[in-house]
């Protein structure tokens, strides 16, 4: 599905309501792996971090395991809830953010490389 330019959503929102629908139908069923990141950003024809922006978008639909990708995330009938919240959907968390930190991290450093090299 490419992106629509004359759609006025954002690229990263456009693959994120594609995604999503496509986890809401079943096509994309509970516990299956995403495709990498470099290949959904030549399926959307967009940079990987606007793959990653849509990704960020699912919330609570998917779970990034470090090392091992994106997974739909299993469907519990009592999800919803805050009440609801298990040890692993508090360690499925704190993994995302500690990948989120990372690829900020490499980001900065990549930044601050290109800055020196400037100067």
């Amino acid at each position: 599905m490419p992106i629509s330019p004359n759609d006025p959503r954002p690229s990263y929102v456009q693959i994120a309501d594609h995604l999503r629908k496509k986890i809401e139908s079943g096509e994309l069923a509970p516990g299956q792996r995403l495709p990498s990141g470099r290949q959904m950003a030549e399926e959307y024809g967009v940079a990987a971090m606007t793959v990653q922006q849509a990704i960020g978008e699912l919330g609570d639909l998917v779970v990034r395991w470090q090392g091992r990708g994106v997974f739909v995330r299993e469907h519990d009938s009592t999800s919803g809830s805050s009440e609801s919240l298990t040890v692993q959907d508090v360690v499925d968390h704190l993994a995302a953010l500690r990948a989120s930190f990372e690829n900020l991290e490499s980001r900065v450093a990549k930044l601050e490389a290109q800055r020196t090299r400037q100067s």
